[in-house]
């Protein structure tokens, strides 16, 4: 390895676990920030002609659905699964109480764990659970036929269905199969945080503020449902998945059946129709996998297991609860203290607390979050675009509370608390600047422009005070918050230069699931390489060996663009000095270089063209370097009358990245970048219906790679942020524990038509701990958006409406018209 070459590797590791600004940035971007239409999805998805997992179709394929649950807590006490068995078309029907059915089968496909480890369970914990039996049949509809034959009776048990009420030492236990102390699980494990003396902080307020919030469930439903297939090559698993994390299954399918080599095992990660966490984050992800492939084994066939729509409404959103949330501040809006406890229902991780927020971007000093998770009888609950969901929506609430309360602009609310750890905005000057930041006021700049692009000071009014000529009460909503930092992740990438036409691929295992990561990775490398963007490519369906980071935490780009940024320049010095060196070196002698008496140094790589530096007009294509293969090998070419032909070495590169995040507080990274949102709605007062009529997006992003990916994010997080704030909601009927409405009509979704124009702007201060000063984006909009509801209709009728979503009959309740 020469001197530079050593230089680039040693510089990859520097920038692990990144504490700073960009080191080693590039002088100057040809496709990194260029709006362009490109899409390597874009074809494929256009015309119909994407592969989805649910499209995977193999000769002699089974179907298998599993037997649901139809009450919220349950145990079998008897299945006769004979009729079932009988039903032609049916070729196995795998039970719970089989012998080779264990216990636990590692079927988690992330930390945490609901508790539901088993394959098929003989008891259940939610109506909806799939538990008890599968059946794979020649076709969807026979194996559902089937289980309608099969023969359950019942142990009904006690269920609990609101977290409070399920706390209460005296409520039935919820899940007394793994939680026999009470339906309040985490005791002393991260249930609480403390920063400062929030009682100190409390008497030092000029007024303090309490209030309840609630959170009803919502889900992750998506147009594809939770599907897969397993195919066995003999010993050897082949899958084909619908998930976020390619890696973590492959892992895990290793430990069953008694251990298969990794190996030994071909994993396909087929385009994915939605993903939101979601179905990913569940522990029981797996299950249908594990099932599918022992059926496959036994049978000899490929088996996908599928969810029928019902079956995807599996788990919800982990900010379903109830929040009770008290504030102290002083007249001129600086709040002192902020103590928030926060039942949530089923959390896997309490360890998102609904008070984070304070700690990492406010100058609050004083802050105490409790989280009690509480296990009741519905489905798991889990990250749902965000695992902050439950402080975006404590801060925003807090945040214009306060303002309200003492008739302030929200905007200057926010101003004056805007900080990190406690400590104010601009006493961080020194801190930026000994992480090589530029001294930006990222919020400051983000108001700024939503103000002017939002018309702020013409909209905004005091509550209840602006009645339209169509009768409609109007109103105008502002939130903020952190950009999404890096949080944890790694990854790992290598590009090859294809011999023959010298066009670069990429390779590493992931996940598209529609936010065009695949193109800007693309872009990274050809800026960093020096080529054309349409000399390089990336699929990211197939395992090459390399896994890049999962999606998830808005922190992909943060890790999987490091490590492309790595591997291309370690690559492309390879090239530089393989042109510089003899070529086809071999015991028979070898050829003069490409560019003989030229130092690596010397030359540059530009429009997939190496060339002189000094002299631009000595150049060569790489197409024209890198040398044809022949009929006896990738490498060499047939010698000819006993000449012998040059050949070239193989150009690849591998590079990874490893990042311990901002949830880690032994290597805390303050957050710089923000994020700021305006929202206008009217609110008929006779209907109580809300009308959304624009919204405008502020996100500092540190350095826009695809702009236009960033934009898709805002777009779609408003509509979902959106929906999630109007309507979405997961109903139970109270006595039976039956979810009510667990279909894609009675459950409601967000279109474009609910929010009127959306208005997206990017700011760019370079701020953020990713490659050339990036940060995330991906779950900000959706998380923050549906929490600033409720001041925007606040502001329209001027009652506060803190039970979410909000939906027509509670304003109407509000306004004592019910």
């Amino acid at each position: 390895m020469t001197k530079e070459s050593e230089i680039q590797t040693q510089r990859m590791v520097e920038m692990f676990d990144n504490l700073k600004s960009d080191k080693y940035p590039l002088k100057e971007y040809k496709y990194v920030g260029e709006r362009g239409p490109r899409r390597i999805d874009g074809p494929p998805k256009a015309m119909g002609a994407a592969d989805y997992c649910m499209d995977i179709q193999l000769p002699g394929m089974l179907y298998m659905r599993f037997l649901m649950s139809p009450h919220p807590h349950a145990r079998i006490l008897r299945m006769d699964t004979s009729k079932a068995e009988k039903l032609p078309g049916v070729r196995h029907v795998l039970r719970y109480d089989d012998p080779e059915i264990p216990e636990s089968a590692n079927l988690g496909n992330i930390a945490g764990s609901f508790g539901n480890d088993k394959p098929l369970s003989g008891a259940a914990h939610f109506e909806g659970e799939l538990i008890g039996a599968a059946v794979a049949a020649e076709t969807e509809a026979i194996a559902e036929e089937a289980l309608s034959l099969i023969e359950v009776d019942w142990e009904e048990r006690p269920f609990n269905l609101d977290p409070v009420a399920a706390s209460d030492p005296s409520a039935p236990l919820s899940f007394p199969e793994r939680y026999i102390d009470g339906n309040h699980w985490n005791r002393g494990f991260f249930d609480t945080i403390t920063k400062g003396d929030p009682a100190k902080g409390f008497d030092e307020a000029d007024r303090v503020i309490e209030f309840k919030l609630t959170r009803a469930a919502h889900t992750w439903i998506g147009p594809e449902r939770p599907c897969g297939v397993f195919k066995w090559n003999g010993d050897y698993p082949e899958i084909w998945l619908k998930n976020q994390r390619g890696h973590l299954p492959k892992r895990q399918i290793s430990t069953w059946y008694g251990g298969i080599p990794l190996n030994t095992i071909q994993v396909h990660m087929p385009y994915q129709g939605a993903s939101f966490g979601g179905w990913s984050c569940v522990d029981w992800s797996l299950g249908g996998m594990y099932c599918a492939g022992l059926v496959a084994r036994r049978t000899k066939r490929p088996v996908k297991y599928i969810f029928n729509r019902r079956e995807d409404f599996y788990g919800g959103s982990m900010d379903e609860g109830t929040y009770l949330i008290k504030v102290g501040c002083k007249n001129d809006g600086t709040i002192t203290a902020v103590d928030a406890t926060a039942y949530l229902v089923n959390a896997i991780w309490p360890v998102f607390h609904a008070g984070a927020h304070f700690n990492e971007n406010t100058k609050v000093a004083n802050m105490r979050s409790q989280t009690k998770s509480v296990w009741i009888n519905k489905g798991p609950t889990v990250p749902v675009r965000c695992e902050m969901l439950p402080t975006c929506l404590t801060l925003t609430m807090v945040m214009d509370h306060v303002a309200a309360e003492l008739g302030m602009d929200p905007i200057e609310v926010a101003l004056k608390n805007d900080g990190c750890d406690g400590r104010e905005m601009a006493s961080l000057v020194d801190e930026k600047k000994e992480r090589g930041f530029e001294n930006r006021d990222s919020l400051r700049e983000c108001i700024e422009k939503g103000k002017a692009a939002f018309k702020w000071d013409d909209s905004w009014h005091k509550p209840g005070t602006r009645k339209l000529p169509n009768g409609r009460m109007h109103g105008v909503g502002f939130t903020w918050g952190q950009e999404w930092a890096d949080s944890l992740g790694g990854g790992e990438f290598a590009i090859r230069i294809e011999r023959g036409d010298g066009t670069a691929t990429l390779q590493s295992l992931g996940v598209d699931h529609g936010v065009e990561a695949e193109n800007t990775y693309c872009r990274v490398a050809a800026d960093e390489l020096g080529f054309r963007l349409q000399d390089v490519n990336y699929n990211s369906h197939y395992d090459p060996g390399f896994v890049r980071m999962t999606p998830g935490s808005s922190t992909n780009l943060s890790a999987n663009a490091w490590a492309v940024r790595h591997t291309a320049r370690i690559l492309k010095q390879k090239i530089l000095e393989a042109v510089t060196s003899p070529t086809a070196p071999s015991q028979r002698g070898s050829f003069q270089p490409a560019f003989p008496d030229i130092k690596p140094e010397e030359l540059d790589i530009k429009n997939s063209q190496i060339f002189v530096k000094a002299d631009p007009s000595r150049r060569m294509p790489i197409s024209e370097y890198v040398k044809h293969g022949g009929p006896t090998g990738p490498i060499t070419a047939t010698e000819i009358l006993g000449a012998r032909t040059a050949f070239t070495e193989p150009l690849y590169a591998v590079g990874y990245h490893a990042q311990e995040g901002g949830y880690s507080p032994l290597s805390p990274r303050p957050r710089f970048c923000r994020q700021a949102h305006f929202i206008e709605v009217e609110v008929d007062t006779e209907t109580g219906d809300i009308i959304v009529t624009r919204v405008v997006n502020v996100n500092d992003v540190g350095k826009a790679i695809n702009p236009m990916s960033c934009e898709g994010q805002q777009y779609g997080g408003t509509v979902m942020g959106v929906g999630r704030g109007k309507f979405e909601e997961v109903i139970h009927d109270p006595i039976t524990g039956v979810m009510l409405n667990g279909n894609l009509l009675d459950y409601k979704i967000a279109t474009t038509l609910d929010t009127g124009p959306i208005s997206t702007i990017l700011v760019e201060t370079g701020m953020g701990y990713g490659p050339y000063g990036s940060t995330g984006i991906g779950e900000d909009i959706g998380t923050v958006i549906p929490g600033l509801m409720a001041p925007a209709v606040y502001n329209a009728i001027g009652v506060w409406i803190e039970d979410f979503p909000i939906t027509p009959d509670k304003v109407l309740k509000a306004l004592g018209k019910i």
